[in-house]
């Protein structure tokens, strides 16, 4: 599984091998999902089209938006129905993942559900918790955003030489390599 971390105050510092880390992911919760600012949210993709690999479509939009082709998308899904629109943006040579709401508030269905009806790479949206982060690997996701929360208390993860050390520990687990080892072990 590979993990993503979006933008947060440390992002300068943690440029951490393994990781897809923002800019290269690029996601504006804000922007999307409060505001629903997806004018302004186009405007800082396409004018950062250059170093980002992954974006997250706009939330609810049901259309073909005009966003750069070179970009792999995350299509969050809130209700089943909107894997349609993962497949018109594949239809149109998109590159798309299907994206799981990691916050019940925000989808409709069960993971379950969700694993039965996709028929793209799955993406875990804002893994925040340790039994979010289980039940990611446990479902086989190709992929997942992190959040710092999963790495510790507030007081930890101010501390960026902290958070770089639980990231290389976290790494890992998500993607052994050598001796067997399992997420339970990152977990205890």
């Amino acid at each position: 599984m590979e993990l993503a971390i979006g933008y947060n105050p440390l992002i300068k510092k943690l440029q951490v091998d393994g990781y897809i880390i923002y800019p290269r992911f690029f996601d504006d919760k804000k922007a999307l999902l409060i505001r629903r600012d997806y004018k302004g949210y186009l405007k800082k993709l396409w004018s950062n089209k250059d170093k980002i690999q992954i974006a997250i479509y706009p939330d609810n939009i049901d259309r073909i938006l005009p966003i750069p082709r070179n970009i792999r998308y995350i299509v969050p899904v809130h209700d089943l129905s909107q894997i349609e629109i993962a497949d018109k943006l594949r239809e149109n040579n998109y590159n798309v993942l299907l994206g799981y709401a990691s916050d019940s508030r925000f989808r409709n269905y069960t993971i379950e559900d969700f694993i039965k009806h996709s028929r793209y790479e799955k993406w875990y949206l804002g893994i925040s918790t340790k039994r979010e982060l289980t039940e990611a690997v446990r479902y086989g996701f190709n992929y997942g955003d992190i959040t710092l929360m999963l790495l510790g208390k507030f007081e930890q993860i101010r501390d960026p030489n902290y958070v770089i050390r639980k990231l290389k520990e976290l790494l890992r687990y998500t993607r052994p390599q050598g001796r067997q080892t399992s997420i339970y072990d990152f977990l205890r």
